[in-house]
Formats: structure tokens, sequence, C-alpha cells
């Protein structure tokens, strides 16, 4: 009997068992003629007899394109490859083994095999391996079955680029508003027979705007996309926009238009933040800038002309351009933005522009917190504050906070960056600060070098201008119209606190090089060169402080009880020089002790004047007079007491260093 069709697809598993049941195939012939299942042949339980491929047959390898029509042609939307395999009879054979090899074509199957079906046909998907290497490739395939085989002759295929063209390309609308919407299809067809393609990727591009899709594979030929008038980084699109679409495989390109309504600005609001600027010679920036954004609906409108004027401002400040005091037309970029920039003079003042749509006179806006106001720091605008000044000798790193506030000849905190510098004759300092806000802080500590006397010079300076009065007041000085107040010029660190300036004791020296002129009389607070001033208003603005570096160990002078025998005084210092206080921090304690034998009487001290804890900050004055100073001044009050009680003074420095000295009333 004829061998049974399989109308379904089998799994290797089970086509092997199904070989296995209808017997083997070989020499003996088509029929097997043994009687039972023990002969050479094979049977089934019914006694019938199947038939056995005794040879294969198999067709040359042809091709089908994605609509099933023959073709020697590929591309890269692939073909299917084919063939059929019979056995002796010309009879379809199922389940035969068939492999497929090619010339720079990929196999739908890792190892380029399949199985034939019940029709005897092995089919399996292809595509180019390399779709830019175009020409004539040979593919042919070979059949197994039962140890018998079969191979084909090579056919010839034509690996070509995709010949796609577009047809019925539509936009929905032909012209949309800016942010506007249009619906965009085509079909893809084969360039050649017209059929349909399928799977072709399109791409759709344009200077501005996006799409819902940029990328779209054809389904049955039918491509679709939307383009908005927006572009990726939120701005409208106007005029006339060209839509470039084009098939992935580069052969097929194509360009329409769509008309983009001009841009209806509705809205105009002021975007910038505060704006201060700095008068015009301080140091600061020689201009600033503010902006205004025009808007269509919520989003950035470029190109609409705007009107801006200057409302208020100093009358020496100019905007758009240098000098330039006249309103102007400028128009919104493409991120619809106006750049107003502003240039400021000497003169200080609040400054408010307005910006109006030329295209909708009722829509305007006005600048906020623009000002110009900030200045270099003047001579008599810099301030030192430190968080103590006396500090321990006995001890490496105990610190202490400097703190510089600068202003302007207006009052004004100068510019953010202001850089001050620090110089010091004993311990260490940070070098310099950077303003913020008006101020900025250093840290001064102890190490060596320590100086002998126990008092340490710092001096800080910053690039400012000198004092003047401004006698045409235009805020702006005028060498020969306006005066200076106290001339300054190239200036030292006064280490020995006389006002003059030793070379020979090594102190530091800044030099600016004028010569001449009058120069104000040098103080200890602002230390001066005489004979190298100049008559210009730039200037190194300088201040010094003193800070004690003082012993743990006190020196205590001056103890008296007075004849009344109600008073008890003594003088505290931090060195033997008497030349500054002890640390701060140190504790200071009087304990009076009862030695008559009165019992009815109590001796007792009392702190009157003086700090039982040191302060943090002491006028250090000059070490000639602050021997004489009311701040190491200790006065206690006494009650009950008599000749032969005693007093019994205790200092604790920071370090926990205790000194007593005991004083026995006579």
């Amino acid at each position: 009997m004829q061998k049974k069709q399989v109308t379904m697809k089998l799994s290797a598993v089970a086509l092997a068992v199904l070989l296995a049941s209808c017997g083997g195939g070989g020499s003996d012939g088509y029929f097997n003629q043994g009687e039972n299942n023990n002969g050479n042949g094979s049977g089934n339980d019914n006694g019938i007899e199947t038939p056995v491929v005794a040879k294969l047959n198999i067709t040359n390898v042809e091709l089908a394109d994605s609509n099933n029509l023959k073709t020697t042609i590929l591309t890269i939307l692939g073909a299917s490859a084919s063939v059929k395999v019979t056995d002796q009879n010309g009879q379809p054979v199922s389940g035969a083994l068939v492999t497929f090899t090619g010339e720079n074509i990929t196999f739908e199957t890792s190892n380029a095999t399949v199985l034939s079906n019940a029709e005897g046909v092995a089919k399996i998907g292809i595509k180019p391996t390399d779709e830019t290497k175009t020409g004539i490739f040979k593919i042919s395939a070979n059949a197994e079955l039962n140890g018998n085989t079969a191979n084909t002759s090579d056919s010839f295929v034509s690996v070509e680029a995709l010949k796609t063209k577009f047809e019925n390309l539509t936009f929905d609308q032909s012209s949309i508003d800016a942010g506007g919407s249009v619906k965009i299809s085509l079909t893809t067809v084969d360039a050649t027979s017209n059929a349909v393609q399928n799977n072709v990727q399109v791409n759709f591009k344009a200077d501005c705007g996006t799409f819902t899709n940029s990328s779209v594979n054809s389904n049955q030929g039918l491509v679709e996309t939307t383009y908005t008038a927006i572009s990726s980084g939120g701005q409208l699109c106007s005029g006339t926009q060209a839509i470039t679409i084009a098939a992935n495989n580069g052969a097929t390109t194509t360009t329409k238009n769509i008309t983009i309504n001009p841009i209806k600005a509705n809205s105009l609001v002021y975007s910038s933040g505060e704006v201060k600027l700095g008068a015009a010679n301080s140091g600061s920036s020689a201009s600033g800038k503010v902006e205004f954004t025009v808007y269509s609906n919520n989003l950035p409108a470029k190109n609409q002309d705007v009107l801006v004027e200057l409302i208020y401002a100093p009358t020496d400040l100019s905007f758009i351009a240098l000098h330039n005091k006249t309103q102007k037309v400028i128009k919104s970029n493409d991120d619809g933005k106006i750049v107003v920039d502003i240039f400021p003079g000497s003169l200080p003042g609040p400054v408010e522009l307005k910006a109006t749509l030329v295209s909708d006179t009722s829509v305007s806006a006005l600048t906020k917190d623009v000002s110009v106001a900030t200045g270099r720091v003047t001579q008599n605008g810099l301030s030192l504050s430190v968080s103590k000044n006396a500090l321990q000798w006995d001890v490496d790193g105990d610190k202490a906070t400097i703190v510089a506030r600068l202003r302007d000849r207006v009052g004004n905190k100068v510019p953010d960056g202001t850089v001050v510098s620090f110089v010091t004759e004993g311990g260490s300092i940070t070098p310099n600060c950077s303003t913020t806000d008006g101020e900025c802080n250093v840290v001064l500590q102890t190490q060596n070098p320590r100086p002998a006397d126990n008092r340490v010079t710092v001096l800080a300076y910053v690039e400012g201008d000198k004092s003047y009065i401004d006698k045409d007041s235009d805020n702006l000085y005028t060498a020969g119209v306006d005066e200076l107040t106290s001339n300054i010029g190239d200036f030292f660190r006064d280490d020995n606190e006389n006002t003059i300036f030793e070379a020979a004791l090594g102190e530091f020296l800044y030099k600016r090089g004028a010569v001449g002129n009058t120069c104000a009389a040098s103080t200890f607070g602002q230390p001066n060169i005489l004979g190298t001033c100049n008559t210009e208003l730039s200037a190194v603005i300088r201040q010094q402080l003193v800070f004690s570096f003082s012993n743990d160990v006190p020196t205590i002078t001056n103890l008296a009880v007075s004849e009344t025998k109600s008073n008890f005084t003594f003088k505290l210092f931090g060195n033997s020089a008497q030349s500054v206080p002890m640390p701060t921090g140190t504790t200071v304690a009087v304990k009076a002790e009862d030695n008559t034998k009165d019992n009815e009487k109590s001796c007792s001290a009392e702190l009157w004047s003086g700090n039982a804890t040191v302060p943090s900050v002491f006028n250090l004055l000059t070490p000639s007079t602050f021997s004489t100073s009311s701040q190491v001044f200790y006065s206690y009050r006494l009650k009950e007491c008599d000749s032969g009680d005693s007093l019994v003074l205790s200092v604790t420095a920071p370090t926990g260093q205790i000194t007593k000295q005991e004083y026995t009333i006579r």
C-alpha cells in the first residue's frame, strides 16, 4: 500500500518514531518480500506492507518573494528558498533532512537545515548576509533519509538593493498653525512590479518639528505618522517646512512641503532674576543682561518683534548698545527670548526697562529687581572683626576667626568675589578670602614663629578706591576737581607698632611704585609710606590688627589691700612685659581665709570689677600703654576681713594650668 501522507508538522522525535514504525528502505526494492516482521522487510500488525524509499530525488532550489511569487532576486526584505524531495517513483517524501548552502546568504535556521513536509517540500527563509554586497551568488541543497542522499545543482540568486517607490503620499492638511499637527500616510510598492512591499522601514525628517514615529515599518505596504510643528527642544516651527521621507535602503527619497502659519504671540514675561550691577570702574562686570520671553499658547515664540524702552534708570546708564538711550525693536531668538544688554555708569540707582509686543501693544512686561549699586571697596569701607584676639602661646592650633566686611562709597556691599589678602607677623593665617554678600573670613592660629613680645601684627589689604569729596556731585572722581580725604600709597606691616617702616627688621612691604604727592600720615591702623602717593583714585586699601600670644602662667602685679581693708586689687597679664592679657577663657578667682580668733567675723571676697573669665576681645592699644589699661585691672570687695586674714588668688589657664598666689592682710 502507499505510504500515508502526514498533514501536520512533526517534531524531530515524533518523526523518528514514525519512520521507525514504517521500517527502513534499502537495496531490496520498493516493496518488502518478507512475510513477517522477522525478515529483511517491514510490515505492520495487520500484515499490510508499507512502501520503502529506495532512492531520493530533489529539485533545484527555487525562490519566492514575500508575495509568494517566483523570483531570482534577493533583497533586504528577504525571500524563501524551497526544494521538493521525491522517491524513485516520483512520490513526495516526508521527513527528509534538507540542508541548504549559499554564498552571501543567511538562512532562517542556525544550521540551514529543515525537514520536508508531507508534500515533500522543504522551505526555508533567506536574507542577504550583506545587502550592500550585490551580484550573482550560488545556492544549493542536499537531502538525506535513511542513508539515501540527493543533491541539487547550483541555482543562482541575484542579491540586489531593495527597489521601493512611494505611492499615495498624502498630508491630511496643506497648512497648519504653529504648534499644530498633520497626518502623513503613504504606501510602499515594488518599483518594478508595483507589488505591495511589507516591512520596509521608512524614515521621516524635518529641520523643525517632531513625528509620532520618525521610523515606521510598512504593514501591508501602509505607512502612517503624524508631524507636529514643535521642535524637539520645545520651540514653535514656522514658515514652510520640508518633510523628507526615505526608505531604509537609501534608494528612495521624496520631499513634500507643509505650510506653517505665522506664530501668533500672545504673552510676554520678564524671565531674569535679580540683577545687581556694579558701577563703572567698580571692578565688577562692565555690563549686565536681562531677558524677556515671548510665548504663543505657552510655547516660546521666535522671530517676534519686541519694542524695548528705558522707563527709569540713572542718567548715565545705556542699554542694548553702549551709549544708546533710545527705544529699539529686537526680534526674539529661537528660544523666544529677548536679551537686553545693560551698561551701567557711575551713578547708582534702580533700573526699569519695558518690553512690548509690536504685533499687540497691549502685551508688555517690566524688569524687576534691576539696579546699579555695587562699587569697589572704599578706603573707609573695610571693617575687620575677630572672634577673639588673646590666643594661647603655649599650644599650637589655638584659632581666631577674622571677618572682613566691605562696602563701597555709597554704602552698598562690594561685588561677590572681591579678594582680601592677609599676612601675619606670627603664627599662620589663611592667605586670602573671597567675598560673598559683602564679607568673608580667614583663620589665624598659633604656631611658630612666636614673637618675643607676645604681640602679633596682622595686615589685611584689598584693591579699592581712596575716599574723596565729590565736589561736583557726579559720583565720579575727577582729579583736580574732587578732593582726596586721606591720600595713601605704599604700605607695610608694622611689626613693632611704631608706624614707621623699618627694612632692617624685615617688615613686610607692599609697593605700587608711585612717587611724590602729599600722603596721609602713617598710623598703626592704616600704615602708609610718605612720598609714594599719586592723585589717582585707585589704591590698595589696608588695615592692621594686633593679637596677643599669651602665656599660661600669669604675671600678677600691684597686689594691694586698701587701708580700710575693704578692697583687694591687682593687675593680671599674659607676659612679663605686661603688654598682653591672659588668654581668652582664663578664669580668675579669689578665696578669703579667716585666720582671726574672733569667730563672730567671717572674711569674704566678692568680685567688684574685672572679668572672672578673660573675655574674647581686648583693645590691645600699643605695648607702652597696655600696662595701664583698665582691661587687666581687678578689684574685689572685702567683708569682715582683718589683719592676718589670707586672700588666695587662683588663675586657671585654658590648658588647665593653675597658678595660685596668697596675700596676707597686714
